[in-house]
């Protein structure tokens, strides 16, 4: 499902957030809470002094979000106005603030979509970037003088790695042997990054284990989309998921790891012969087997997605 909104952005957002399973936004200028952030939820703004001083961020707003346990990180110069809101996508020009502009954006559940915002949010945040009680408690004492547009320039520009936008089958299977000593290190190093990122306590998270040979290793991307064909050791009961977003990639002495988003509502396992069936309907012309490895043109992604509930 691809809209435009206009003068509904904020009450299209709000009624999907009402039942969403998380939220995540990365709005440039927050002066009102229009969508009913919760606690858990995230919020990356533009928190900086000059911000704040300018009336363009509302130090108070964040103490009250804060308080009801949103997770808040700022990022000078952050323009972006993206939000994640369960399965949706909303990419537009509004800020969360009472402007009264006239704003746009497009209401997106494409898979590619979502997975980029999803990579683009979680590069935003970082442990220096996120506010604690006192960080917020510093802002609240700056003097607001409503000027408009910050003046000047931000300190340092904001560094966001290129982002994925294909689709991939990848055929994973369980190790025959647990990650040794050193690897185990490199996970939870990698773990404990994106929860602090993210804003998890102490989430784990899925990761595939590849060698650096072959296509899949050069180029798969953060904010790619997986589609993961999951072979137990037994070789019995595959589970096929849709939806997984590259959140990480790292490079090991011997490997690439790469660690994706959780499974949720929307990425709808099923059995293989279901797979299959899918991969029929959508017109899928090549073969996959257990262990394909395929990247998908675009409009062939987008179609065995709109499969994937539709067929029995």
């Amino acid at each position: 499902m691809n809209r435009i909104l206009t003068t509904e952005i904020w009450h299209e957002a709000k009624k999907l957030a009402h039942t969403a399973s998380g939220r995540k936004l990365a709005i440039a200028y927050v002066t009102a809470d229009h969508i009913g952030l919760r606690s858990g939820d995230l919020l990356v703004a533009d928190a900086s002094p000059r911000a704040i001083r300018s009336g363009q961020t509302d130090a108070k707003l964040l103490a009250k979000l804060h308080k009801a346990g949103v997770i808040i990180h700022s990022r000078e110069g952050l323009h972006s106005k993206v939000m994640l809101i369960g399965k949706y996508v909303v990419v537009g020009s509004a800020n969360m603030s009472g402007s009264g502009l006239t704003d746009a954006a497009v209401l997106s559940d494409e898979p590619t979509i979502r997975s980029g915002v999803a990579s683009f949010i979680a590069q935003l945040c970082t442990k220096k970037s996120r506010l604690d009680r006192d960080d917020i408690a510093a802002l609240c004492k700056i003097e607001v003088v409503r000027t408009g547009w910050p003046k000047g320039k931000p300190k340092k520009p904001i560094r966001i790695r290129r982002l994925g936008n294909a689709t991939w089958i990848v055929g994973v299977y369980s190790l025959k042997r647990a990650p040794t000593e050193d690897e185990q290190k490199r996970i939870d190093r990698a773990t404990s990054d994106i929860n602090e990122k993210l804003g998890a306590e102490a989430e784990e998270y899925d990761w595939i284990r590849w060698g650096k040979k072959g296509k899949f290793a050069k180029e798969c991307r953060v904010g790619d989309t997986l589609i993961q064909v999951f072979n137990p050791k037994n070789g019995k009961g595959r589970a096929i998921t849709r939806r997984r977003a590259v959140l990480l990639k790292r490079t090991e002495p011997n490997w690439i790891r790469i660690y994706i988003s959780d499974e949720t509502r929307d990425s709808r396992e099923v059995g293989w012969q279901r797979f299959q069936r899918i991969l029929r309907a959508a017109g899928y012309p090549r073969k996959v087997q257990s262990g394909s490895v395929q990247r998908l043109e675009t409009e062939m992604a987008r179609t065995i997605d709109r499969r994937w509930t539709r067929v029995k």
